[in-house]
């Protein structure tokens, strides 16, 4: 069972990390937002962060609601973005109500393995609007041959893109490395092969892609 008050303190000393430029989730917004209708009315996005993706979910909605355990995550997200078409909420979204047929996509970048995996496919079954989304991009736990494969493979384009974008070789400083690895010694994942079992038991048609840099994709619609 996730302990949401140690996570809350992780991200709340993680939001004061500088994030890079580029780094391994914002390099698939842009591939995100090609799964979303351009007619929303109501998206959610659950663990904004700094509120980087919501400001792109905004112009594709006419409203977003934008969810994060991390109060302080949550001030930058509106010091940043708050003059825009989105409601910054910080809250424990299992804590949160929402009408059946309400939303038009449910988006969520690393962190769907924060919560309860078949919470979130039966949540977006109920809240879903007929034809609305469901895209999730998270990490996976590494177990197999081809999972071992495609983490090599990713090392040299990683470099590289962090060079390029970043103009370093390593993502973040090290006190910035070292939070993370303090965070991550608690986190826990499932496999893809997991994954794909609880997400085709519950969303018929799902389609679940191995991304390259150590993230998979999920997108379902309704």
């Amino acid at each position: 069972m996730e302990n949401y008050d140690i996570v809350k303190r992780d991200f709340n000393e993680i939001s004061d990390i500088v994030e890079e430029r580029w780094n391994h989730n914002n390099c698939y917004f842009k591939n995100l937002m090609k799964y979303l209708h351009e007619d929303n009315e109501l998206i959610l996005e659950i663990g904004c962060g700094k509120g980087e993706l919501s400001n792109m979910l905004a112009k594709k909605s006419e409203h977003v609601i934008a969810v994060d355990l991390a109060d302080k995550m949550i001030e930058k997200a509106i010091s940043q973005y708050g003059y825009k078409n989105i409601d910054f909420i910080s809250k424990n979204i299992l804590d949160m109500e929402f009408e059946e047929n309400s939303l038009d996509a449910i988006v969520t970048t690393a962190t769907a393995h924060h919560l309860p995996y078949e919470w979130l496919l039966l949540f977006a079954l109920k809240t879903l609007k007929p034809g609305g989304k469901l895209i999730v991009l998270d990490l996976y736990k590494v177990k197999t041959f081809t999972d071992m494969f495609f983490n090599l493979l990713a090392v040299i384009p990683n470099v590289f893109m962090n060079i390029v974008n970043n103009k370093k070789i390593k993502t973040g400083d090290e006190h910035t490395r070292e939070v993370w690895k303090r965070h991550g010694e608690h986190d826990t994942y499932m496999t893809l092969k997991e994954i794909k079992l609880l997400a085709k038991g519950h969303l018929p048609e799902v389609i679940i892609r191995r991304k390259l840099f150590w993230r998979y994709l999920m997108v379902w619609e309704k």
